[in-house]
């Protein structure tokens, strides 16, 4: 049992990192970001490239990762997002659905991902097959430093956000938009940088990723369905609450693998339960406000 806990906990925190992305870009402009799996395939990708082209460690091309999420993410919005918020909800949520089709198709081509698999495999990868063994627990080498990882991203967040001008700026945008354009804050930068660094948690969670579980073009949709599960867990909007969040999709689909019978072939199904109890009887999540 305590084994089944920690590999829960070892890939919730992965988990965690996706979800944050998702939660802070719709804390601040309140936009359901349909594409945000897509910058989790990017950060793969990206990864991926690096690694096979000049030999980069998945951990080490993070540096290079995230920045291309970034990159991507804040252009996605000031061309597109920001101008579709002006039609209201609906358009933001269907241009950024729009752009993951695009994404998962451009991907898709024969010159990056193409149709089929792709692995990270090498023999100087020294966490390949690599077991940490600390008394009776096993620990995937690749899976506890993205622990590690999120665990750092976390508390830098926690820090930008209560500690930066522009973390504090955020904060406002997200609470009184309005007031926070008053007083002199530019909201529509801000809301570009925010989308930005939400895609940049994917890329990162993506680089993590990529040094244990297949690579493909479509691979985001999966990601997007869990970090959905984990914001409604959390609450919408709540950064703390996507952490922990996180930690229980990952703690409930170790748990649901490992004792259900036949339950690897189901492991996906375990969350979608969580998430349907959590609709039902706590809407506003574990860390929500109610209405």
């Amino acid at each position: 049992m305590v084994q089944t806990l920690f590999d829960g906990l070892m890939i919730g925190g992965v988990y965690a990192i996706i979800a944050l992305g998702l939660t802070l870009i719709f804390g601040v402009m309140r936009v359901i970001n349909m594409a945000h799996g897509e910058f989790v395939m990017i950060g793969m990708f990206v990864s991926y490239f690096l690694f096979t082209s000049i030999g980069l460690d998945p951990f080490i091309s993070i540096i290079i990762s995230a920045p291309a999420c970034f990159l991507v993410g804040y252009l996605l919005y000031r061309f597109f997002v920001e101008k579709a918020k002006e039609g209201g909800e609906e358009n933001t949520l269907l241009l950024t659905a729009g752009a993951s089709i695009f994404l998962i198709n451009f991907m898709a081509l024969p010159f990056l991902l193409g149709p089929n698999f792709s692995r990270l495999t090498g023999d100087n990868l020294f966490w390949q097959n690599n077991v940490l063994n600390i008394g009776s627990v096993s620990f995937n080498s690749a899976l506890l430093m993205g622990f590690f990882v999120t665990g750092i991203l976390i508390c830098l967040l926690h820090l930008f956000l209560t500690k930066t001008d522009i973390g504090l700026a955020m904060r406002a945008s997200a609470q009184e938009p309005q007031a926070a354009q008053i007083v002199g804050i530019n909201v529509s930068s801000i809301s570009g940088l925010t989308f930005g660094l939400g895609a940049a948690f994917a890329g990162v969670a993506g680089s993590i990723l990529a040094t244990t579980y297949p690579i493909y073009a479509s691979i985001g949709s999966l990601y997007l369905v869990k970090s959905f599960i984990i914001v409604v867990l959390g609450g919408m909007g709540s950064i703390p609450g996507a952490a922990i969040g996180g930690l229980i999709l990952g703690v409930t689909e170790s748990f649901g693998a490992t004792y259900i019978p036949g339950g690897t072939g189901y492991r996906d199904v375990f969350g979608l339960i969580i998430f349907l109890i959590v609709l039902l009887y706590r809407p506003q999540g574990l860390f929500g406000k109610g209405v």
